[in-house]
Formats: C-alpha cells, structure tokens, sequence
C-alpha cells in the first residue's frame, strides 16, 4: 500500500487533534515529582512531572497557579490535574495543569537535603575554607561535558573577555550514574597539574540530569583541592551539592568564566589610566628636577669655584690666628692658676687643723652637758612617777571601799538571802506572782527555793475573800 508523503505540522496537527478528542485525557489526574520548575515574569509555570519511568511536560497558566496554597518547589510530591495535548510549534506532548495539590516529597529531593544537612554539619560549606580566586588568572582549567552547549559557551565568554588566558580543557561525562568517578578524576587530574583557577560547569537540565553533581565523594573531591574551584551548574535556580563546596558558585557556565576572569576592556582602561597618571607623575618629576638643575647651574660657587676656595682659606688663616692667640692665652691662665691653688693649699691645711681643734672642744661641751641632763631628767622622772602612784591610789581605794559597802547592802536586800530565811518564789511562764487572780486551777508553776526549785501543779487556790475551785 502507497501512503502519501505530508508535512511536519499535518502529523503534529493530527496527534493534537487525536488526543484533544479522547475523553479519557481531560481531566486527567495523575501522580508524580516536579522537576526543572521555572517561573518566568509571565507568571505561568513550567515544568516535569515525573515518576522512576517517565516524565512529562507540563504548563500551569497563571490563571491556574494562582489558585494553589503551598509554595511549590522542585522535588516536591504532587497530585495533578488538567488535560494532555501536544504542543504544536515544538511537537512536544504536554499537560495543560488546572489543579495542583501536594501529595509528599519526592526521594531524590529528601535524599538531597539530607546530604546537605550532613555535609554542612561537618564543615564543608564554610566560608572560612573557601580559597580566594586570582584576580587575573592566565592558566584555567575547564571541566565540562565535550562538545556540549556549556563549553561552547564558556570557550565564547572566555575568548570575548579574557583571550590572553590560556584555557585547558579535562572533558568528562556530566550526567549519568557514572559521571561522579569521571568529574572527580577530571577534577584531580587539573588540580595536579598547577592551573591557577578551575571551572566546572554544566548546563540546564532537571533534579536528575544534575544529580551527578549531588556525590558525596564528589563534594568531598572539592573540599580536597589545593585549586580554587568556580561552578556554574545549570540555571540561575539550581543548586547542587557541588555548589554548596566550591570556592565561588555561579548561576551559569557564562557567570562562572565572568566570575573567574576580568574583562580585557576594563583592565585595559584601567591600565591606560594608570598609564597616563605614571606620566603625568614622571613628567612633574623630570620638570622640578630640570628646575633644581638650572638653579644649581646659576649657583655662584659653580659659576666661580675659585672664589669660594679662597674664602675658605681665609676663614682657616682667620681660625688658625685665633687658635694660637688662645693657646698662649690658656697657657698663661695655667700658671697662674697653679699659683692660686698652691696657696688655697696651704690655707685649707691651716684651717683644717684649727676646725679639727674646735671640734674636739665642742664634742667635750656636749658630753658633758649630755650627762647633766640625763641627771636631771632621771630626777623629775621619779618626782613624777611617785605623785602618779598617789593620784592613782587614793581614788581607788575610795572606790574600792564604796564597792564593799554596795555589795554588802546588795546581798542584805537580795531576794535569795530572804530565801534562806524559809521564804520562796512562786513563778508561772518565767514571771514571779504577786496575786492569786494571776494563776488558774490545773495551771503548773514552779517555785524557788533557796537551794533549787520545785514544780507544782494548781488543784484549788484561795484568795482573802474565800476559796475558789475549778467547777
């Protein structure tokens, strides 16, 4: 059988309409992980819904979005709703999302929190470990996929902006489940090899497509590097464990090489500016030295040399008739002062025997008047000390007798002298009593006597007016 030979948009148009006509495919709902979510400016939603077979496209107008009451993110456990079409222009099936309600997280995004947990806990996301990037490297390595859209793209920013640098290239695998071991031994095989910078970079792609760069042993790999690490994974809302370790993080693998190097336009700006201030410098510099030469050339000891000799030397004649007169001078002074110092000699050699004969005599005087006033102080001490003693002892024997006199009268009037005489004390709560009103029956007392105390206890009392009982 002959088929007729149709354009693309014919088949495209065709499954469209084929699938816009079945029923089951309204209102369609089903269960999955988002991944690769973008939120552009328009406010539509893009992105996957995904299980461990397949995946699928899908759009959320705003119109829809708005409706849903939790923020959603990558990696997030949905349940959806809407109908599946084909989009035209592309050829792409995809899901028209009316509804969204969330249904869990996804494995990969908890298994990814938990790696971050773990390694920022132990210190690998530290901004102390982080090694400061060259301001003008010359030797970068690239680590990346090859022949992909992000080499393509970093060769192009780093040709554009940097082109005096030179670039080597370790390609790898950057997707699948063995392209950890592979990034990894790129990223040593650079590191050995004394670059000053390494780039590693990615393009877009979803939760799993980047999930090579979620390894433990690859983030550990990072850490390890003596060679800054610069990474540019991805888009402007990705990020990776891999992100979390290098030096500096990048939203793209163009940011990443304008991260890591200048532009040549600027340093050359730069340069011509210093160039122009180091002239301007030199040429003010040459300027006051080509003064300072010509007001040394005007100078009059260059323009006559001889002149200034012969001041000098009549200043050294001048000087040298001067020293002479002074010496003459000095030697005169000596002898005459010799002179005065033999008689100021022999006058303090006279006067030293008659102040040692004045002294001797001035020590007798004192001696002798020293001994003398001892004698007389001796004297009045004792004169003093025996009028102490009577005008002490008198006030203290009247006191002393007066003491004697209160003490007898004290013990006649003493309540326990009268105690000795058959009396006692009848005493309730610490207090003496004076009235039988102060005491009741049954009450307990204690009475003192004169050689103890004994407890009673109140069974009848009496009173002047007659006898009474506790009824």
């Amino acid at each position: 059988m002959s088929r007729r030979v149709v354009p693309v948009s014919t088949l495209v148009h065709y499954l469209k309409e084929y699938l816009d006509s079945d029923p089951v495919l309204h209102g369609v709902m089903i269960e999955g992980e988002i991944s690769n979510l973008r939120k552009p400016y328009s406010g539509h939603w893009y992105f996957s819904i995904k299980d461990e077979k397949a995946s699928l496209p899908c759009v959320m107008f705003s119109s829809a979005n708005r409706r849903v009451s939790f923020d959603v993110k990558n990696g997030d456990k949905v349940v959806l709703k809407g109908d599946v079409t084909v989009y035209e222009s592309e050829g792409r099936m995809q899901m028209l999302v009316s509804a969204m309600q969330p249904s869990g997280i996804g494995d990969l995004y908890l298994r990814l929190e938990a790696l971050k947990k773990k390694l920022s806990a132990e210190g690998y996301f530290d901004t102390a470990h982080k090694k400061a990037i060259p301001p003008y490297p010359m030797n970068i390595a690239l680590v990346t996929g090859n022949n992909t859209a992000a080499r393509e793209d970093a060769l192009i920013t780093l040709k554009k902006r940097w082109p005096v640098a030179k670039l080597y290239e370790y390609p790898c695998p950057v997707q699948g489940m063995d392209a950890s071991p592979r990034i990894i031994e790129a990223l040593q095989k650079a590191d050995n090899n004394g670059h000053e910078v390494i780039l590693l970079v990615r393009g877009g792609g979803s939760l799993e497509d980047l999930w090579c760069f979620n390894d433990e042993a690859l983030a550990k790999c990072i850490y390890d590097l003596k060679t800054p690490v610069i990474t540019g994974i991805g888009h402007e809302i990705d990020f990776t464990i891999a992100d979390y370790v290098a030096d500096l993080r990048a939203n793209t693998p163009t940011g990443a090489v304008e991260a890591a190097v200048p532009d040549i336009n600027e340093v050359k700006a730069l340069l011509h500016h210093y160039r122009v201030v180091l002239e301007t410098d030199i040429n003010h510099k040459l300027k006051n030295a080509r003064e300072q030469q010509q007001r040394m050339e005007n100078h009059p000891v260059l323009l006559d040399p001889q002149r200034m000799i012969a001041e000098k030397v009549m200043h050294l004649d001048y000087m040298s008739e001067k020293l002479m007169h002074f010496t003459v001078r000095a030697d005169r002074e000596r002898v005459g002062m010799q002179k005065i110092f033999q008689r100021f000699e022999r006058l303090m050699h006279a006067n030293t025997n008659q102040i040692q004969s004045v002294l001797q005599l001035s020590e007798t005087r004192m001696l002798q008047a020293m001994k003398h006033h001892r004698v007389m102080a001796q004297n009045d001490l004792s004169v003093s000390e025996e009028a102490l003693k009577r005008n002490i002892m008198l006030p203290l024997n009247d006191n002393q007798k007066r003491l004697a006199q209160s003490a007898a009268l004290l013990d006649a009037y003493s309540p326990l002298k009268i105690l000795s005489r058959g009396y006692s004390i009848a005493m309730k709560e610490g207090h003496a009593l004076v009235s039988v009103n102060e005491v009741n029956v049954d009450d307990n007392i204690s009475i003192r006597l004169s050689d103890g105390t004994v407890y009673a206890n109140i069974y009848d009392k009496e009173n002047n007016n007659g006898r009474e009982s506790d009824i």
